[in-house]
C-alpha cells in the first residue's frame, strides 16, 4: 500500500519535526523510508511534550495530501494513526509514541533512547546496538504469548555478536548478573525459544527495574494505563464500539462480501490477515449454547445439525416460541456486553453474519410462532449495530446461488427486508448482483463514513 502519497506525507512530517528541532526517531523498520516502507505501519517516537503537537500536525498532513478518512486508536502513550483515502486507494499507518511505556511500565526515558540516535538519510533512528537491545526488551516484555520472528532472531544475535561487552553490561543492569548471563547465553546458542519459555521471569525482573528507577513515576503509569484500559471498555465503549451487521436471504451471498468487505478495510487501515481486525459472529454472540446443544447434552433430544435446510424443523408451540426467543434476547443483551467490549479492547470491528432482525423477517429459521409485534419487541430489547446492510438481488438470481428456500420464500423474505429497511437511517441496502469487490467498496464508504473521522 506504500505509494507516492504515503512518501509525501511521511517526508513532510519529518521535514516538519526537523525545522522544529522537536526530537524524535523512527523505531525499526526505516531501510528504504521515505520512498519504500517494508513493514506495515511507522513507530515515530516523539518527545513526551510534543506528541500531542505531533499528532495533530499529522492529522493536517493527513487531509493536506487528500486523505478523506482519519481514524486513531490508544494504547497507553502510542496512539495509532490511521489515514485513509478511497478515492486514492490508499492508507497509511504511523503510530506517534510519547515515550515509550510498556501497559505503564517505562524501561527507558525517552532522554536515554535519544542519547542513542543516529541520523538515517534526513530522519533519525535508534543506533544499530539500542535497537537491538529494545528489539530483545520490548519484543517480550509484557506480552502473554510472545513472538521473536527469524529476523529480529538474526538481528538480536548479531547485536550480541558485535557489541558484547555493551550488550552484556545492558543485560545485567536491566536483569541482574544471574538472570542476564542466562539470557546472554540462551541468545549465544540461538535458544530464543528458550528465552520465550521464561518470559514471566523476564518480565518480573523489568517491571522490578522500572520500580527502582522511579517508583512513584511506575505507580503513576500503571494507574493511567488502567484508568485509560477501564475508560475506554467499561465508561464510553459506546463511543469507541465498531459494530455492522450483514442480512439477506440464503444465497444472496452475504459470506462472501463480509469476506470481501474485511478484504477492503483491511487495505484502508493497513493491516494483514494476521492482524484480526475484524471480528466475525454467526446471527449471534453465543456466549450461550444452541437450544439443540443444550437439550443433547440434558438428553432431551438429539441436536439437529443439517444447517443445509434452515426451514427443516417446524416452528414450536408459542410458550415454547417465547422461552426460544427470550433465550436468545439474553444472549445478545449480554453477549454483546462481553463480547463487543472485547473487541472494543482489541480495537476490533464487531461483524454480525445475520442478527436478531432475522426473528421478525424469518422467524421460521429459529422455530418461532409469535405475533409480530412480540417478535418486533424483544427485536428492540437487543442491542443495535451502529451500520446494518441488506443485500437484495432479484429472488432467481438468489435461488439459481442456492436452493434451500424456494423462489416464493425468498420474495416473501425480500419484501419483509426492504420494510425493515425503511424504518431507520442505519439500514442500508446493497444491490448484491454486482460483483464482490463493487458492493464491498459500497460497503467500505459506508463504514467510513460511520465509523471515522
Amino acid at each position: 500500500m506504500w505509494n507516492k502519497i504515503c512518501e509525501e506525507i511521511f517526508t513532510e512530517l519529518i521535514k516538519k519535526l526537523n525545522s522544529e528541532n522537536i526530537r524524535y526517531f523512527v523505531l525499526r523498520n526505516y531501510k528504504g523510508l521515505p520512498e519504500v516502507n517494508e513493514a506495515k505501519d511507522i513507530d515515530l517516537v516523539v518527545e513526551p511534550a510534543k506528541a500531542k503537537y505531533a499528532q495533530e500536525l499529522l492529522k493536517k498532513i493527513f487531509k493536506n495530501n487528500g486523505l478523506e478518512y482519519y481514524d486513531d486508536a490508544r494504547f497507553d502513550k502510542m496512539l495509532c494513526m490511521h489515514g485513509m483515502s478511497i478515492k486514492n486507494n490508499t492508507g497509511i499507518h504511523i503510530d506517534i509514541i510519547g515515550g515509550y511505556r510498556v501497559k505503564g511500565y517505562e524501561i527507558y526515558t525517552f532522554d536515554e533512547l535519544y542519547s542513542h540516535v543516529v541520523e538515517y538519510k534526513d530522519f533519525y533512528v535508534l543506533d544499530e546496538f539500542f535497537d537491538g537491545v529494545m528489539l530483545l526488551v520490548y519484543k517480550i516484555f509484557g506480552y502473554k504469548n510472545p513472538i521473536l520472528k527469524d529476523e529480529y532472531r538474526e538481528e538480536i544475535s548479531e547485536c550480541l555478536k558485535n557489541y558484547e561487552d555493551d550488550f552484556r553490561r545492558e543485560i545485567h543492569k536491566l536483569f541482574g548478573i544471574g538472570l542476564g548471563n542466562k539470557i546472554a547465553h540462551l541468545i549465544e546458542d540461538g535458544n530464543f525459544d528458550g528465552i520465550i519459555n521464561i518470559q514471566k521471569e523476564f518480565t518480573k525482573a523489568l517491571k522490578k527495574y522500572a520500580r527502582k528507577q522511579s517508583f512513584v513515576k511506575t505507580i503513576g503509569g500503571r494507574i493511567a494505563f488502567l484508568w485509560q484500559k477501564i475508560d475506554r471498555v467499561v465508561i464510553r465503549y459506546r463511543k469507541h464500539k465498531r459494530v455492522f451487521a450483514v442480512l439477506g436471504c440464503d444465497g444472496s451471498g452475504k459470506s462472501t462480501f463480509i469476506d470481501e468487505t474485511i478484504k477492503q478495510m483491511n487495505k484502508y487501515y493497513v493491516n494483514d490477515e494476521n492482524d484480526n481486525r475484524f471480528h466475525v459472529y454467526h446471527f449471534r454472540p453465543e456466549i450461550i449454547p444452541n437450544l439443540g446443544e443444550v437439550g443433547e447434552k440434558a438428553k432431551v433430544s438429539e441436536q439437529d445439525k443439517d444447517f443445509e435446510k434452515p426451514h427443516r424443523n417446524k416452528p414450536a408451540n408459542p410458550i415454547s416460541s417465547f422461552f426460544r426467543i427470550a433465550y436468545y434476547t439474553f444472549d445478545y443483551i449480554f453477549g454483546w456486553q462481553k463480547c463487543v467490549r472485547r473487541d472494543v479492547h482489541y480495537d476490533r470491528y464487531s461483524v454480525f453474519d445475520r442478527y436478531s432482525y432475522d426473528f421478525i423477517v424469518d422467524p421460521e429459521r429459529s422455530r418461532l410462532r409469535l405475533p409480530r409485534w412480540m417478535r418486533r419487541f424483544f427485536v428492540r430489547l437487543t442491542p443495535q449495530p451502529g451500520v446494518v446492510f441488506i443485500l437484495i438481488a432479484n429472488a432467481d438470481t438468489i435461488y439459481s446461488r442456492k436452493q434451500e428456500l424456494d423462489k416464493v420464500e425468498i420474495e416473501r423474505q425480500l419484501e419483509e427486508y426492504k420494510k425493515l429497511g425503511e424504518k431507520h437511517k442505519r439500514f442500508h441496502f446493497i444491490n448484491a448482483e454486482r460483483s464482490p469487490k463493487e458492493i464491498a467498496g459500497e460497503a467500505s464508504e459506508i463504514i467510513l463514513n460511520f465509523y471515522a473521522k
